[in-house]
């Protein structure tokens, strides 16, 4: 793929402004006690690096918007692990994958089910992470937490299979099978469950089973899956040419493989037109469910899926991981610029040493998102 410049859709333009409202009042609190915990616990490459250009606390406040600090944090905790089980699964055989995965689902479910292990990982979560979720988040979420989780954990495990094997070629290579696998490793349901314990949202299981309760909340991850793949296709590109990538799989599906990248744009975005339209007429044909409270609750729910649908692509604008965006007027347009020549070994290793620099000596991207949402 040759040096271009593609126009991105507005998606922000799309969707209703977040109930919740914009950003927790507690994220500078949260950001500035996280990342002081991850450079004191993580060392100094992954916290710099990994973690730190991660923005996770950005993240946290524009999706959770109305979490407490204590609940914030507790988010930031969860996000960590999830982001230990991805450095734990990620570049391993798919059996070494199976012992991770049970593992980390252990130790989550039960401390000391992680306590025989010497991982600095599964220690940190044992002694901090998870005491400090189980301290914020509601026991009535708690174990509908727990059954996300393993439900995550348990993809995680048929994902390695999938790659290892490279028997199912329809799970990469067809659109509605990438869709499906999608939604269930993105890891973005236990986060929903979470988003319930901060609004105080207490729907018992079989209501959250209701059919259209089921796709409501499938096509919420959709829209945050195809807003995730859009906006980190050019950070993809360049690690490893965005081979699990929502355009790159557009490319591949036989019904869509003449399409050129901006035209891939085009109908990913037709995607989540129709993943949108697709969840207001879910919320529209809810029933009661017997209770003013519960249905309450339950229309409470999806504001704040809305929440977190519209906070994952603020986001995605404006954090550095993806840099998606070359500059501020860029980010306005919504243009994005890929640069062939950032792919050669050469200048990606320059491109690493100065992201590296840039944020050792004073360059906080933080502060400056902190103003985007503040100005």
């Amino acid at each position: 793929m040759s040096t271009g410049v593609y126009q991105l859709p507005d998606l922000l333009a799309l969707l209703p402004k977040k109930p919740g409202g914009d950003i927790s009042p507690h994220f500078k609190e949260a950001d500035t006690g996280f990342n002081a915990w991850v450079h004191k616990k993580l060392g100094w490459f992954f916290a710099k690096v990994r973690v730190y250009n991660a923005e996770m606390p950005l993240l946290a406040a524009v999706a959770w918007p109305l979490a407490s600090c204590q609940e914030l944090r507790a988010i930031l905790a969860y996000m960590t692990s999830s982001f230990m089980l991805e450095e734990l699964t990620d570049r391993c055989s798919s059996t070494k994958v199976v012992d991770n995965s049970q593992l980390w689902i252990n130790t989550l479910r039960d401390t000391d089910g992680g306590k025989t292990s010497r991982h600095p990982f599964i220690k940190t979560m044992r002694k901090e992470l998870v005491p400090m979720m189980k301290a914020a988040v509601d026991p009535f979420h708690w174990p509908q937490f727990i059954a996300a989780n393993e439900r995550f954990a348990k993809n995680v495990i048929r994902e390695a299979f999938v790659r290892d094997a490279d028997v199912n070629e329809n799970a990469v290579n067809n659109i509605q099978s990438y869709t499906i696998m999608r939604r269930e490793t993105i890891g973005t349901r236990p986060c929903f469950v979470l988003m319930r314990s901060t609004r105080r949202l207490y729907i018992p299981d079989d209501v959250l089973a209701h059919p259209l309760m089921e796709e409501m909340e499938d096509v919420a991850i959709d829209m945050v899956s195809i807003a995730n793949d859009i906006y980190s296709f050019k950070k993809e590109y360049g690690d490893n040419g965005a081979l699990t990538n929502l355009l790159t799989i557009i490319q591949k599906d036989p019904t869509t493989d003449h399409l050129d990248l901006q035209e891939r744009i085009r109908y990913a975005t037709k995607l989540f037109n129709a993943a949108l339209d697709r969840f207001h007429s879910c919320r529209q044909k809810l029933p009661s469910f017997g209770d003013v409270a519960l249905d309450r609750h339950v229309s409470s729910y999806a504001d704040g899926l809305v929440d977190w649908i519209v906070g994952n692509i603020e986001w995605s604008i404006v954090n550095h991981r993806y840099n998606t965006f070359v500059h501020e007027k860029d980010r306005r347009n919504n243009i994005m610029r890929l640069n062939s020549r950032l792919l050669s070994s050469q200048h990606f290793i320059l491109f690493f040493i100065v992201t590296v620099l840039s944020i050792l000596f004073g360059h906080l991207p933080v502060q400056s998102l902190y103003r985007v949402f503040y100005a």
